[in-house]
C-alpha cells in the first residue's frame, strides 16, 4: 500500500519532523519526507496495516517544537524511496549542514576573535583614561588644597583689614572729638578776649569823655 501525507501548521519545518517520522518508520519499507511549500509532504509504503498504523501516529504524535494545524492524506501510486535509501541519504544530508555549519562557526569564531583583540584594545584605552582621570583628580585636588590656603590667606588678611579699619574709625572719632573741643576752647577764649576789648574801649571813651 502507498500513501501521500500532507502536513501543514505555522511550524513544521526546521523543527527534526523527517528525523521524528523516519525512527517510527521502522515497519515500512518505503519512505521519503521533504519540504513542500510551508508543508511537509511524506511518501509512505508498505503493508496496509503498517502504512494505516504510522498514519494514525501521525495524527497523534509530533516532535515538541512542531505546531501541525491540519494533515491531509491521498492516494498515491508514484515511486518512493526505500527506508533504508532515504535514511542514508538523510544522513548524509545531515553530516553536509555539520560541515557547512562548522564552516560558518570557524568564520563565527574568528570574526568573535577579532571583536575580543578589539575589544581588549578599547579596555587598554579605557584604562589609559582612567589613569589620565585619575592624574587629572589627583591634580585638581591638589588645586584645591592650594585655593583653600589661598582663601584662607584672604581671610586673614580681611580679618587684618578690618582691624586696622576698626582702629582708624576710633583714632578719627577721637580726632573730630579733639577738634570739636579746640573750637569750643578757642570760641571762648575768642568770647573772653572780645569781651575784654570791648570793656577796654569803654574805659578809654570814658577817659577821653566820649562815653
Amino acid at each position: 500500500m502507498k500513501l501521500k501525507l500532507a502536513i501543514e501548521g505555522f511550524q513544521v519545518q526546521d523543527v527534526g519532523y523527517r528525523l521524528f517520522l523516519m525512527e517510527k518508520a521502522k515497519g515500512l519499507s518505503g519512505f521519503d519526507a521533504f519540504n513542500e511549500g510551508e508543508s511537509l509532504v511524506v511518501l509512505l509504503e508498505g503493508e496496509e496495516g503498517s502504512v494505516r498504523r504510522f498514519v494514525e501516529m501521525a495524527k497523534e504524535e509530533a516532535p515538541p517544537p512542531a505546531k501541525v494545524s491540519l494533515i491531509r492524506t491521498e492516494g498515491y501510486d508514484g515511486p518512493v524511496t526505500s527506508l533504508r535509501e532515504f535514511r542514508e541519504q538523510f544522513n548524509t544530508e545531515q553530516l553536509v549542514k555539520i560541515a557547512v555549519t562548522g564552516v560558518e562557526m570557524k568564520g563565527d569564531i574568528k570574526e568573535m576573535k577579532g571583536d575580543i583583540k578589539e575589544m581588549k584594545g578599547d579596555i587598554k584605552e579605557m584604562k589609559g583614561d582612567m589613569k589620565e582621570m585619575k592624574g587629572d583628580i589627583k591634580e585638581m585636588k591638589v588645586d584645591i588644597k592650594e585655593m583653600k590656603g589661598d582663601i584662607k590667606e584672604m581671610k586673614g588678611d580681611i580679618k587684618e583689614i578690618k582691624g586696622d579699619v576698626k582702629e582708624v574709625l576710633v583714632k578719627q572719632d577721637e580726632t573730630i572729638h579733639e577738634i570739636r573741643e579746640l573750637r569750643v576752647d578757642l570760641k571762648s577764649w575768642m568770647d573772653e578776649r572780645l569781651t575784654k576789648l570791648e570793656k577796654d574801649v569803654g574805659l578809654i571813651k570814658q577817659k577821653m569823655g566820649l562815653g
